[in-house]
């Protein structure tokens, strides 16, 4: 499931914007997902609260007289855009599943024992510590050995 996915399902539950942000979700996505949920809603509506009981709305509004085609550079910048946010969301997912993988990997019981042990004698790295199958039983070392 993409970030903005995921932001939008939780804006449509009820969380707050803020809730999000505090949450580790970019600010840049909440607030972009949050403005197009609203425009979405605003879209939805017959009509705005200026033009009720004149008899108008935004869907009876008459077309723009005259439109200049898009210039092919305004078209393809647009369409760069495009690609490049997409790709922002795709880094915001991977910088999530980073997190994931960095709380994971603090949760281990010997990490950064390596480079944290100094022993009384002066070695300093050399360290190993005792593991067991827990299916057979059987226990072996693991570690770092100087070498012979």
């Amino acid at each position: 499931m993409k970030v903005t996915e995921h932001v939008e399902r939780l804006l449509r539950q009820g969380r707050k914007p803020k809730e999000l942000v505090e949450l580790g979700f970019s600010k840049r996505v909440v607030t972009r997902v949050r403005r197009r949920l609203r425009e979405e809603k605003r879209a939805s509506r017959p009509g705005t609260e200026k033009s009720k009981g004149r008899g108008q709305s935004h869907s009876q509004s008459a077309p723009p007289a005259e439109t200049a085609p898009i210039p092919p550079e305004l078209g393809s910048l647009e369409s760069r855009i495009q690609q490049l946010e997409s790709r922002v969301e795709d880094l915001e997912a991977l910088g999530a599943e980073l997190e994931e993988i960095e709380t994971r990997i603090n949760g281990t019981p010997a990490l950064g024992l390596k480079q944290n042990f100094k022993c009384d004698c002066g070695a300093s790295g050399y360290v190993a510590v005792r593991i067991k199958c827990t299916k057979c039983g059987r226990e072996n070392w693991w570690g770092w050995h100087p070498e012979r």
